[in-house]
């Protein structure tokens, strides 16, 4: 299917703002087709932090594991994965791990030193607000919440996103405050512009390849 062109369409220092920019969007999505359409809510944080996201329902953790600790790791965790959930190993030594965030996998994360740590909620079909948990849960977390959607003359390669905290997403280096995206087909670029335009945005700068 290819990749969307992702514009940037706000940046600003106040979160509502951004948020009530985002819901304009959503409510620009093309509701009569049987496209499927969600949102998904994703965080970065540490492993000594994740407890301020135990309340937003259904999560995943993701860890990118120095080499020193992957040992440890294993030790502390291996009573709380489900057998499918165990640390891959890199050639380097560095690890990965992908599994629910339960109170005790938090709990035990909490007697190693801190890791840089990945959360992200199901993808939620729409209409759903689950992931805008996410962002009440981030505090000064970079966060973002993706919605992939349908705009009324478009069905591929569609959706927009809010970022907040900074979190670099497809533009690098990221700007500072809360940003709002939207994707549209790369054939499309007046798309872009009018989706802007309609919810009181505009286009910043060259669009990025998105998803």
């Amino acid at each position: 299917m290819g990749n969307s062109a992702v514009y940037r369409i706000h940046t600003g220092d106040d979160l509502g703002v951004a948020y009530a920019m985002a819901q304009r969007l959503l409510a620009h999505r093309s509701i009569g087709c049987r496209c499927p359409q969600d949102a998904l809510g994703r965080a970065e944080t540490n492993t000594h932090d994740l407890g301020r996201y135990l309340g937003i329902g259904p999560a995943y953790v993701s860890l990118s594991i120095p080499a020193r600790l992957l040992g440890q790791l294993r030790d502390v965790l291996e009573p709380h994965l489900p057998p499918d959930d165990r640390p891959s190993q890199h050639r380097d030594g560095s690890g990965y791990l992908i599994t629910d965030m339960t109170t005790e996998v938090v709990a035990a994360l909490r007697q190693l030193p801190p890791i840089g740590a990945m959360v992200s909620t199901p993808e939620y079909p729409l209409p759903s607000t689950s992931a805008d948990a996410v962002l009440a849960a981030a505090g000064t977390n970079p966060a973002w919440i993706s919605w992939q959607t349908c705009w009324p003359s478009e069905h591929n390669r569609c959706g927009f996103e809010l970022a907040i905290n900074g979190a670099e997403l497809w533009h690098a280096p990221a700007p500072a405050g809360h940003s709002v995206y939207v994707h549209v087909h790369p054939a499309q670029p007046e798309l872009a512009h009018a989706l802007a335009a309609a919810v009181g945005g505009q286009v910043m700068g060259a669009p990025a390849l998105g998803w």
